[in-house]
């Protein structure tokens, strides 16, 4: 026999607000308006009914906890379980709207802070009294789409292809606006779930998950290169080009410069949430030469005189 949080799918310490969202995801799964004349559907729909009823209620749920499931089934359909402070649930007649049958059952979800109303559109009038069923919006639906890091700096477009609720494909073009942040998200409107009794379409949330770069390092919103930097130029001074994700920017470097050093170009990074970019560093890979002539070991043995390095 299931227990109350098997029926909901949550564990025996889930939070209130954690039994609440499996709730109100199962209940439009199961409604059976949503699923006309399918029995087991609607068998489903009290399982999951008389499950929040009990659990979403902190009090029940705690001498739920206390007694076990079959003791307290066992006292569900003898009458009150002791010490209940006078649970109840009443029986509405007429059977479920849409056509399906049985008799529903009202488990007191307008005291568990839950209108009936918003979760499923008016499928039940207050105080049991039957109304025609109303819109459901439909629920937003989520993707993720990888984007190369230069793409978020500069702002693209980019092309995805969804399922709709047909069971269609359908390719739609998402704009990247430039500066946006890695799982910042794009809603796109109406390209979610499909709504209920002619309720509008949910929308459709692309989160944004920045690409890997072979050629930078990433730490937050700063980004490390490797440069290659002649060993004359590292010992002399001088100037070389750094590779950023919008081309790249020449870089001054003073003589004396020693391998390893990181040289910062501000505000050349990737986007922050607080606005504005983070910085680029560019890290030296001294060059140094493999092959050398007669001429060219007689400067290098000088230059070890004259300096000891």
């Amino acid at each position: 026999m299931q227990g109350y949080y098997d029926i909901l799918g949550v564990k025996r310490d889930a939070s209130a607000k954690e039994i609440k969202s499996a709730y109100r995801k199962l209940a439009r799964k199961y409604h059976p308006d949503v699923n006309p004349g399918d029995s087991k559907a609607e068998e489903r729909f009290k399982e999951i009914s008389e499950a929040y009823d009990v659990l979403g209620d902190e009090k029940k749920r705690g001498q739920y906890d206390r007694a076990g499931h079959q003791a307290w089934k066992a006292g569900f359909k003898e009458g009150p379980p002791a010490g209940s402070g006078g649970f109840h649930w009443q029986e509405y007649g007429g059977g479920f709207p849409g056509g399906a049958s049985g008799r529903a059952r009202s488990y007191g979800f307008e005291d568990e802070g839950i209108d009936l109303e918003d979760l499923l559109g008016g499928f039940f009038g207050r105080g049991g009294r039957k109304r025609r069923a109303g819109p459901v919006r439909g629920e937003d639906s989520l993707a993720r789409l990888a984007v190369p890091m230069g793409d978020a700096v500069r702002g693209a477009e980019r092309q995805i292809t969804i399922q709709t609720g047909s069971g269609r494909s359908e390719t739609l073009t998402v704009k990247i606006p430039a500066g946006i942040c890695d799982g910042q998200k794009i809603r796109l409107a109406g390209k979610g779930g499909p709504g209920i009794g002619g309720g509008a379409a949910g929308d459709l949330l692309i989160e944004i998950v920045y690409e890997p770069d072979s050629k930078f390092s990433r730490e937050q919103s700063d980004l490390t290169v490797d440069v290659k930097l002649p060993f004359s130029t590292a010992a002399l001074g001088g100037s070389i080009m750094v590779p950023t994700l919008e081309g790249s920017v020449e870089l001054s470097v003073p003589s004396g410069t020693q391998g390893g050093q990181r040289f910062r170009i501000r505000g050349k990074g990737l986007p922050r949430r607080s606005g504005g970019r983070g910085d680029l560093f560019a890290r030296v890979r001294i060059i140094v030469p493999t092959k050398l002539d007669t001429e060219s070991m007689k400067c290098v043995r000088k230059l070890k005189d004259l300096t000891g390095c």
